[in-house]
């Protein structure tokens, strides 16, 4: 979090600039080790920046060009969610998981063997 950058926007005083990407990975295997096999676990905890309105957040230049990579990227992977949940059903073969960095790193925790779970902040926002 100490390379992260947090900017203030009209709708948002404490704006995350990035999403950010936490990964813990477990290896184990039983005691005495010979010839057991290895269980490998991995664990990505993602706080993901929020999407921006540019039109009403009135921002622009360094923040307009960050608050549109921040909505491409969620863009991807709106793509990879739905195409997997269309693989799932038997209408599509590929999923765009190379579209972004983000679920490049996410690939095996959004299409593999895995176990998902998305808790979601929202606040209303005044008119």
């Amino acid at each position: 979090d100490t390379n992260r950058v947090i900017c203030a926007t009209p709708m948002n005083d404490q704006s995350s600039r990035s999403h950010c990407i936490f990964t813990l990975s477990v290896a184990s295997r039983p005691i005495g080790g010979k010839g057991g096999k290895v269980k490998v676990s991995k664990l990505h905890l993602v706080d993901l920046a929020g999407s921006e309105r540019t039109k009403k957040t009135k921002v622009n230049g360094k923040i307009f060009t960050e608050a549109c990579h921040i909505n491409l990227s969620l863009h991807f992977l709106e793509q990879v969610i739905v195409a997997l949940h269309d693989k799932s059903k038997g209408r599509r073969q590929h999923v765009p998981y190379r579209n972004s960095v983000m679920t490049s790193v996410l690939k095996d925790s959004l299409g593999g063997n895995c176990k998902t779970c998305m808790i979601a902040t929202c606040s209303p926002v005044s008119k």
